[in-house]
């Protein structure tokens, strides 16, 4: 059995460091935070779209990214 995909048997030395754990978890909340924003854009009628001057092509081109690509 693991947790994090690390043997419980594991050691100290063993475990990631806590920088690259932070790092992983900063990244995957900003993917997460990008695919919220893209999911609220596409939800904006055309009078707040043209408010912030989008079009709605602008929003198709930018809700057909892959969460990772900003």
């Amino acid at each position: 059995m693991s947790v994090i995909g690390v043997p419980l048997t594991a050691s100290r030395r063993d475990l990631p460091a806590p920088g690259l754990v932070m790092r992983l978890v900063d990244r995957l909340l900003d993917w997460q935070d990008r695919e919220r924003q893209r999911r609220h854009l596409s939800s904006l009628d055309d009078h707040i779209l043209a408010d912030v001057g989008l079009t709605h092509g602008d929003v198709e081109e930018e809700s057909r990214k892959p969460f990772w690509r900003a």
